[in-house]
């Protein structure tokens, strides 16, 4: 299965380089009206083309693990070890990192105890919500792999038809235009777990589709979220939201570009190899290692967002990248590092 799925490599890492740019460019669009248009139309490009990194994480998680069969028992041990450790070290770093450096250290033994147990609980920095809910998705996983194992393609096909009809039922002043039955059982990210396991074991007819769907999601995403923001006169980020159509169809169209794109290059091999093997940990770690550079003047701030998003980004992944991998030099590293 490794052999056959390895090109969801290159898909892990292209989402770990997208999800760093995001995250590089997204302060742009929060000073709509403080900087100028041209400068904001840059950070919107960027961050408008890289959506489609969280929907491809989860796709990759349905791709893997509903191709698989094992024990109950087995997967909750194995999935959870392998997130909840580096998930409780990142959360404590983070923490630390407030309670020393941003001074929240006002509070008494009792309350700072309740705060840690709080930030666990609900996330200590905001890009953790993609692991809570991973691991939501991970309890179901075993009974849709069941259900996965017994369909045939049309009847995955049917759900993926109803999800992507939920999609379309959330867009604003669309309800009028659908019946009044509650589908709430076919809502959510549990759909792109479906549509990864769905894309990677079964073949669109049409050649260009994943081309046509990359360029019809990214523009509406980066003219949908232009051409609302300009309306309120303040950033509306609708279209970036990663459970809308134009999200789901760059999504469905990067993961399918990069499943037919075959990488002959030992060095580019070398460094998705590098990469993919420690995505889990850079993901975790990059916006610590963004909130010190920044605090360096390397942001996108120090010179043209065109240059400064790509030379930000790239020294992020760099130094994210060697730190997950000195920690797991460490004794026990690799059981925290992610």
């Amino acid at each position: 299965m490794k052999g056959k799925l390895s090109w969801l490599d290159n898909v892990r890492v292209i989402s770990t380089i997208a999800v760093v740019i995001l995250h590089v460019s997204s302060p742009i669009l929060y000073k709509y009206g403080e900087i100028p248009v041209r400068i904001w139309n840059i950070g919107n490009l960027f961050d408008g083309a890289t959506r489609f990194c969280v929907p491809v994480f989860f796709m990759i998680s349905g791709a893997l693990l509903l191709s698989k069969d094992y024990e109950l028992s087995y997967f909750i041990k194995k999935r959870f070890w392998r997130i909840i450790p580096p998930l409780l070290f990142w959360s404590l770093i983070y923490i630390s990192y407030d309670y020393i450096i941003l001074g929240e250290n006002s509070y008494s033994l009792i309350d700072t105890i309740k705060l840690i147990i709080r930030k666990i609980f609900y996330g200590s920095k905001f890009h953790l919500w993609f692991v809570y809910t991973l691991l939501g998705l991970y309890l179901f996983i075993p009974i849709l792999r069941k259900w996965i194992k017994n369909s045939n393609e049309n009847e995955i096909l049917y759900f993926l038809v109803i999800w992507f009809a939920t999609i379309l039922y959330s867009i604003p002043h669309f309800k009028m235009y659908f019946p009044k039955i509650p589908l709430t059982n076919f809502t959510g990210y549990i759909g792109y777990l479906v549509l990864g396991y769905y894309l990677s074991n079964f073949k669109l007819k049409y050649k260009y589709t994943p081309i046509i769907f990359i360029i019809l999601g990214i523009t509406i995403t980066i003219y949908g979220t232009y051409y609302i923001t300009q309306n309120k006169g303040e950033f509306a980020g609708y279209f970036y939201g990663y459970l809308t159509p134009n999200v789901a169809l760059s999504s469905i169209g990067i993961f399918l570009t990069l499943k037919n794109i075959s990488i002959k290059n030992k060095m580019i091999k070398a460094i998705i190899s590098f990469l993919n093997n420690h995505s889990f940990g850079i993901y975790l770690a990059h916006i610590l290692i963004l909130t010190l550079i920044n605090k360096l003047g390397i942001s996108w701030e120090f010179t043209t967002p065109v240059i400064s998003i790509p030379i930000t980004s790239l020294i992020c992944i760099s130094l994210s990248s060697l730190t997950i991998f000195l920690l797991r030099k460490i004794k026990y590293g690799h059981y925290i590092s992610g």
